[in-house]
């Protein structure tokens, strides 16, 4: 297989699964409140940057996706932080002087405890307080960044704070999950435009933008009506119904696909429930697992990029 000159190979973090101490999170306030184990010190990547981007160039990489973490940069409600958004700047030039191309992720599921407080993504203040955040972290790193990500994996956060509940806020509710999809959507495409906007009054080149979408191969166990039927809805509400919403508004220079795994479908009856998530049970088609017990299936990824190229 032959890949073009100049294509990007890279890795993948996210602020708080690595920095460590990220104490004015929801997360780190939600791990404390339950008795969970806390994220504490993580990996100590705030620290130790610069030998992980050693390691990153050792293995050839070329791009490198991060977070910003949100809490650091606004640690109280308008309150920035020059000190952290400088310590960021120091990270992407880091990245720049071993040739590494960054991508900058705006949103990665964690929120300031200040932002949660105060109603989180339900609110109607929510987009607004998003933009204020990233206009000011753009306007301090624009000149070394082309790639953007606002949002990452939103119908991994949606589905997970506000309809299974296992992530704070743990809400159960598909009337609070509808409205934080419109607020997110709403984030996307505002912070599309103003990131755009601050681009040509700096003049600079004109950005790339996109969210990260995680998407996932629904197969139906056996083919049938109701397992083909399940699967397709599946594949329109999860893998395409956030990204059909941008794309109306023009809001996306490029794709973003996060894929790691396929869900074999099998409806035990016809019901809402059943329709959104009933899966095989006897493991009818097995296949070798990864260390989180997910299927591995990489022609799902072959499959996913072809309906992105061709949205139908």
């Amino acid at each position: 297989m032959k890949f073009p000159q100049d294509f990007l190979w890279g890795a993948a973090t996210s602020a708080y699964q690595v920095e460590g101490g990220n104490v004015n999170s929801d997360w780190w306030q939600w791990e404390k409140d339950r008795g969970l184990e806390n994220s504490g010190r993580g990996s100590r990547h705030y620290e130790f940057y610069e030998q992980d981007f050693d390691l990153a160039k050792d293995l050839n990489h070329n791009a490198h996706r991060l977070s910003i973490e949100w809490s650091r940069i606004e640690p109280s409600d308008g309150k920035f932080s020059q000190e952290e958004i400088e310590h960021y700047i120091d990270v992407i030039i880091s990245l720049r002087s071993r040739n590494i191309e960054p991508m900058v992720t705006l949103h990665h599921f964690t929120n300031p405890v200040w932002f949660a407080k105060s109603g989180g993504w339900e609110s109607r203040q929510s987009v607004a307080k998003f933009l204020r955040y990233c206009d000011f972290v753009t306007r301090a790193l624009a000149k070394h960044v082309h790639y953007w990500i606002t949002i990452n994996e939103p119908m991994i956060y949606i589905p997970h704070a506000y309809i299974l509940g296992v992530w704070p806020p743990q809400a159960k509710s598909l009337l609070r999950a509808k409205k934080v999809e419109d607020n997110l959507v709403s984030a996307h495409i505002r912070t599309y435009c103003l990131i755009h906007k601050i681009y040509k009054e700096l003049n600079l080149l004109e950005p790339s933008i996109s969210i990260a979408q995680n998407m996932q191969a629904f197969v139906p166990c056996v083919p049938n009506l109701k397992n083909r039927f399940a699967a397709y809805l599946r594949d329109k509400w999860y893998n395409f119904g956030f990204l059909d919403k941008i794309m109306r508004h023009k809001a996306m220079d490029f794709i973003g696909v996060n894929y790691y795994s396929r869900q074999l479908v099998e409806l035990e009856k016809w019901g809402i429930s059943n329709l959104a998530m009933d899966v095989c049970k006897e493991n009818h088609h097995p296949v070798k697992k990864n260390s989180l017990g997910w299927d591995i299936y990489p022609q799902g990824l072959y499959e996913m990029l072809l309906k992105v190229k061709n949205p139908t």
